[in-house]
C-alpha cells in the first residue's frame, strides 16, 4: 500500500508539472501569436497612413498652377521648376516640415516619403509622419548628407520589415532578373524631381566605429576625382552582379540602404546616379 501510495503521490506530481509546463507554452503561445497579431496590424495601419499621405500630393497640373505670378505667367527655369515641386508637397510640408522628398521605386510597394532631420539624423527611426511612436518609422536621410546645396551622395536608411513593408522589398534586387525590371529609382523632393539609375547592388556591414575597413556610406562629399574613383572601385568590387552602368566624378549618387541577416551587423545597399 506504501508503494501504491508512493507511485500516486509520484503520479500527481509529474501531473502537476506537466500542467504548469502546458500552462506555460499555452500562454507563450498566446503572447507570440498576440505580438505578431499587432505586428502586422500596425504594419498595415501605417502602409494605411502612408496611403493617405501621398493623397495629399498635389498633381503636376495644381502644383503649376500654383507657382505663376501675380498677372498668371509662370517664373522661368530652373527656379519654376523648384517652385512647383515644393508646391506638390505644400499639404505634407504644412504638416510635418521635415518631410524632403517621396521615394519611388515603379513596380514594387516602395512608394514613402523621406524625412530629414540633420540635427537629429535618426529621429524617425521609430517615428511616423506625426512624430508619435511606430517601430516601422519612416526612410530618413543620412544627416550629414545635403539637399541644397545637394552633397555627392545623398544616403537614405529605411527598415527591412517582416511585414514586406517599408525598404523590404530592396533584398528582391539580389536576384538580377529583379534589378532588369526596375533599374530606376525616383526620388523627388522639395528641391526638384529626379530620376536615378542603379549602378550598383552590395552586401556590406556596418562597421563599428573602431573597425576598419570600406563604409559605403562614408563618401558624402568627394573632395576629389581620386576620391570619388577610390569609393567606386570598392563599390563595383563589392557589387552583386554587373548593371553594366557606372557612376564618373561629377554625377550625383543616390544611395538607398537597409538591414540584411545574413551576417553581423549586414546591410543591403543600392548605388544609383542621376539621370
Amino acid at each position: 500500500l506504501r508503494k501504491k501510495a508512493g507511485a500516486m503521490k509520484k503520479k500527481k506530481k509529474r501531473n502537476w508539472v506537466l500542467n504548469i509546463i502546458l500552462v506555460i507554452a499555452i500562454v507563450c503561445f498566446l503572447g507570440s501569436g498576440g505580438y505578431l497579431l499587432k505586428y502586422y496590424w500596425d504594419s498595415w495601419q501605417a502602409e494605411k497612413n502612408i496611403s493617405a499621405l501621398e493623397d495629399m500630393i498635389l498633381t503636376d497640373e495644381e502644383a503649376a498652377a500654383q507657382t505663376g505670378t501675380g498677372d498668371g505667367s509662370l517664373e522661368s527655369g530652373e527656379s519654376s521648376d523648384r517652385q512647383a515641386a515644393s508646391n506638390r508637397y505644400a499639404r505634407l510640408l504644412e504638416q510635418n516640415p521635415d518631410f524632403i522628398g517621396w521615394i519611388q521605386i515603379e513596380g514594387t510597394p516602395i512608394s514613402y516619403p523621406v524625412m530629414y532631420t540633420p540635427d537629429d539624423p535618426e529621429y524617425y527611426l521609430h517615428r511616423n509622419f506625426d512624430k508619435e511612436y511606430e517601430y516601422s518609422g519612416l526612410p530618413f536621410v543620412d544627416g550629414s548628407c545635403s539637399l541644397d546645396p545637394r552633397s555627392t551622395n545623398v544616403i537614405v536608411y529605411g527598415h527591412n520589415m517582416k511585414s514586406d513593408t517599408m525598404f523590404s522589398h530592396l533584398l528582391d534586387y539580389q536576384d538580377e532578373s529583379f534589378y532588369k525590371e526596375h533599374p530606376y529609382i525616383t526620388f523627388n523632393t522639395i528641391y526638384g524631381d529626379a530620376q536615378y539609375e542603379i549602378v550598383s547592388v552590395i552586401l556590406a556591414r556596418a562597421l563599428y566605429e573602431d573597425e576598419e575597413g570600406f563604409r559605403y556610406y562614408g563618401m558624402i562629399d568627394a573632395a576629389s576625382q581620386e576620391e570619388f574613383d577610390e569609393y567606386m572601385a570598392n563599390i563595383h568590387a563589392m557589387e552583386l552582379y554587373d548593371t553594366g552602368v557606372d557612376a564618373s566624378y561629377g554625377d550625383q549618387l543616390l544611395t538607398l540602404s537597409t538591414c540584411e541577416y545574413s551576417q553581423e551587423n549586414g546591410r543591403l545597399a543600392i548605388i544609383a546616379k542621376k539621370r
